[in-house]
């Protein structure tokens, strides 16, 4: 199965893309971690939507870093 792919974004741009699907990640990790967003659903304790990260290791929450919201070299990946 191909994969759609988009490189060398900003934040923003990989962002917005991804609040409607699809994943983002930056080239130097590594190759299965993945950035999703989350909408909850009416039986989720959460009440607003969030970034995760998943990983060979499982999913978890996402805190980005200053570096990586100000790099340019985000892939989004759909």
């Amino acid at each position: 199965m191909d994969k759609e792919i988009d490189t060398e974004l900003s934040f923003g741009e990989a962002f917005d893309k991804t609040k409607k699907g699809g994943a983002m990640r930056l080239p130097s990790w590594m190759p299965d971690v993945l950035i999703k967003a989350q909408y909850p659903g009416p039986y989720s304790k959460m009440t607003a939507p969030y970034l995760y990260v998943e990983s060979r290791h499982g999913k978890g929450p996402w805190k980005e870093t200053m570096i990586e919201l100000f790099s340019n070299e985000w892939v989004y990946i759909k």
